[in-house]
């Protein structure tokens, strides 16, 4: 395992192979296992600030795992397959959830899958020299803000729309469309059924501005202030660590200035501790972002 052992915390009991490559400030909790699946050792990259708990197991084939940051694995997870499978960030997967990747699995951001959930790439059941032909692996695609509600059951080979909700104990054999409602099993359309409404970018820096006066209230080591569309959050013990949150985008001033972007969702990640804990406090429910990839 290559790690940055400084910054991450791994229970004593978990066992991390050597193709498991980790980021900083994650924590990985009692009898976690990352490493090979049947005795293939391809590559799992673990970004960071990703929180995996107890007995949760991650298993890649020779394509590999890559997963991004601030994603949370609950209990008793089982993550395995031989093709590739990739997890962006912000995700959030129940206790007892099931990811497979053996025909290939793409989740990308924001995406939450509740508990005793399962997702699919592939189907085996009778003999093949018995002329079963429920057999086949294919691709599963799952895109950003996606929500899974619970106990929900994807099918290998489909493709789940962005931000597309399907509700306690659906079924989803069929791709779906983005922004839309689903239940039931098989999974149907809910019309007139929609969980997002619109909102300006006014009125997310309203939003932000009133989230940042909650979490000043909870510290006495920060500061911050509001002037011509700029948030500003500085910590009175590294004067250096500075937060910014813009309405469109604004370059890094330097390499402890970690700048938000409200019009992108996008920051320029620099791991000061005041961006973790910041970022702690919004990224649950509140607001999230993805790293900026050219930074």
């Amino acid at each position: 395992m290559k790690n940055s052992s400084n910054y991450n915390e791994i229970h004593p009991t978990a066992k991390i192979g050597d193709n498991v490559i980790l980021g900083k400030y994650n924590k990985i909790g009692k009898n976690v296992v990352i490493e090979g699946f049947k005795g293939i050792n391809g590559k799992i990259k673990i970004g960071d600030c990703n929180i995996i708990n107890d007995n949760t197991r991650i298993l890649a084939g020779e394509n590999g795992i890559y997963v991004g940051d601030w994603n949370i694995f609950h209990n008793n997870m089982l993550v395995m397959g031989e093709k590739k499978m990739l997890i962006g960030h912000n995700c959030w997967f129940g206790q007892n959830t099931i990811l497979d990747s053996s025909g290939g699995l793409e989740i990308g951001s924001g995406v939450r899958v509740g508990m005793y959930s399962q997702i699919w790439t592939h189907v085996a059941s009778g003999e093949l020299i018995e002329g079963c032909t429920l057999f086949g692996k294919r691709k599963t695609i799952i895109k950003d803000n996606v929500w899974l509600v619970g106990s929900c059951i994807v099918s290998s080979g489909v493709v789940l729309g962005e931000k597309s909700i399907y509700l306690i104990g659906s079924n989803i054999t069929k791709s779906t469309d983005s922004n839309k409602v689903y239940a039931g099993s098989p999974a149907k359309l809910i019309d007139k059924l929609n969980f997002y409404n619109p909102i300006t970018l006014k009125e997310k820096y309203e939003m932000m501005l009133e989230w940042v006066k909650e979490f000043s209230e909870t510290r006495s080591d920060i500061e911050y202030s509001s002037l011509e569309g700029v948030i500003k959050i500085t910590s009175k013990k590294n004067s250096n660590e500075i937060i910014l949150i813009v309405l469109d985008e604004l370059k890094e001033l330097d390499l402890q200035t970690s700048v938000f972007s409200l019009k992108t969702k996008t920051y320029t990640k620099r791991l000061t501790n005041l961006e973790r804990d910041f970022y702690s406090y919004i990224f649950d429910h509140k607001a999230r972002f993805i790293p900026n990839k050219s930074k």
